[in-house]
């Protein structure tokens, strides 16, 4: 570990407290919705999670390319070409609409699909139900994506906050009309929820937008004039960004079909343990995440500055705030796993198979902190390949096969699969400490995809002009 300086803390501390703060918001309200979910009966949510989290599936890979407008925009805020970055998050709502439009083709295959897991006729009928509605969101995710990236990457980040707080709230105060049928709503259950996740999508990415095109933003950033579709920088943004969306796609996969959906054929007891479970995960990650986004905006600003050193140095000493938290969070998943499970649920068998299930949680926390950490740092200097090459090949070659195995060849049922996502987190934590200590990152100039992995040039960047 690196030596740590107050005023490196207090940078990333300013930078990442607000997307921190984002990240708790959206689980507090994520935390609101389960429980009143969970108010309507043990299969709803049960049914809740897999269709969310396929949902979720469909969106990370856009999501993820759009999302690495970030790291153009702190680039370029680095090179003291801040405008490019309004171009880039253009080119990124552009993306959003082919991609929402994409998904809602996939509308008429979802009774096939959730058929295919055995959950049982109701919990299946659910699904369908509620995933049909979520797809609506897709696109909007997407472009919100592309919003806060844009948002992030200019050290702005008070803004998503703001959008997302209007968003939670939004989302809390429909769940409670459409749910129940409050404020003269009509009662609509599960699907009440998912109207609820659509329409707050839609408060969320009006606010982005509009303080996007607003007179202070497009005066130093000229995000009026930026609008019309760019190929070339389309092109250099899906370079970067599809390993990554590639990344969060396999990585919510693994997570959401080799744990929550084949969890499920072993009764709705231990999906629901595996679907809380899920929720107290996000008590950590969400925060992690929020560091790793972080340490996208500084690390590329500073490369964008020529200072790699001084990115060096705060990768570590975002490390250090990392691994506290995520071990303290670890240490609490072990010592209250009992009274966690039991706030969402009495049923004393869901409580006792999601207390087997919060120690393996328990367990890989720490490794996370170096996922979290490190695979922030990396996109930041646009070394994304590499990471979607390693997450493919450990789920392809470690997380599927021991998932599967554990279920078909030991009697730990659904903690068998959690059990091989604990292997999973270890070693994808570990190999991303390696790789970004190997420096192969300093090689990549991110706005000439072609010569990505050779020496570093001088980019002359567009005039203000061209780039209108």
């Amino acid at each position: 570990m690196r030596r740590l300086s107050v005023e490196g803390l207090r940078e990333i501390s300013r930078l990442a407290l607000p997307i921190i703060a984002s990240m708790a918001s959206a689980t507090i309200a994520s935390f609101v919705d389960t429980w009143m979910i969970a108010m309507i009966g043990t299969a709803e949510v049960a049914a809740a999670m897999p269709a969310g989290i396929t949902a979720y599936t469909l969106t990370a890979f856009p999501l993820g390319i759009t999302q690495c407008v970030s790291t153009f925009a702190a680039q370029a805020l680095g090179r003291n070409a801040p405008r490019e970055g309004a171009a880039y998050a253009w080119q990124g709502l552009y993306l959003s609409l082919i991609a929402g439009f994409s998904c809602l083709l996939l509308w008429p295959f979802a009774p096939f699909f959730f058929s295919l897991f055995g959950h049982g006729t109701e919990i299946v009928a659910l699904e369908v139900t509620y995933f049909s509605i979520r797809l609506w969101g897709i696109g909007l995710s997407v472009a919100i994506g592309a919003m806060n990236g844009f948002f992030y990457g200019i050290h702005r980040p008070r803004v998503p906050l703001f959008a997302m707080v209007v968003d939670n709230v939004a989302n809390i105060l429909l769940c409670y009309m459409l749910i129940f049928g409050n404020f003269g709503a009509p009662a609509l259950g599960l699907s009440g929820a998912a109207f609820a996740f659509v329409f707050s999508f839609v408060a969320q990415l009006a606010v982005l937008i509009a303080v996007f095109l607003s007179p202070p933003y497009h005066a130093e950033f000229s995000t009026r004039i930026a609008w019309r579709p760019d190929w070339a920088r389309a092109r250099q943004l899906f370079h970067v960004g599809w390993p990554a969306g590639v990344q969060s796609a396999i990585d919510v996969l693994g997570w959401g079909v080799l744990i929550v959906l084949i969890v499920g054929q072993f009764g709705k007891e231990q999906l629901a343990a595996s679907n809380i479970a899920i929720q107290y995960m996000s008590i950590s990650f969400m925060p992690g995440i929020g560091l790793g986004q972080a340490l996208t905006a500084l690390v590329g600003r500073y490369i964008g500055q020529g200072k790699t050193a001084l990115a060096i140095q705060r990768v570590y000493e975002g490390l250090f705030l990392s691994l506290c938290y995520m071990t303290l969070m670890g240490l609490m998943y072990l010592i209250l796993r009992e009274p966690f499970m039991a706030f969402f649920n009495d049923d004393p068998t869901v409580i006792e198979w999601g207390k087997s299930i919060l120690v393996c949680v328990a367990l890989f926390q720490l490794f996370d902190g170096l996922n979290f950490t490190f695979s922030g740092a990396l996109r930041g200097a646009g070394d994304t390949h590499w990471m979607a090459g390693l997450i493919i090949v450990l789920t392809v070659l470690l997380f599927a096969p021991l998932s599967v195995g554990a279920v078909m060849f030991t009697d730990l049922q659904s903690v068998g699969p959690w059990l091989a996502g604990t292997i999973y987190s270890i070693i994808l934590g570990l190999a991303l400490w390696w790789r970004f200590a190997h420096g192969k990152w300093r090689e990549i100039d991110i706005f000439t995809p072609s010569n990505a992995g050779k020496k570093k040039e001088t980019v002359t960047f567009p005039s203000q002009e061209a780039a209108g």
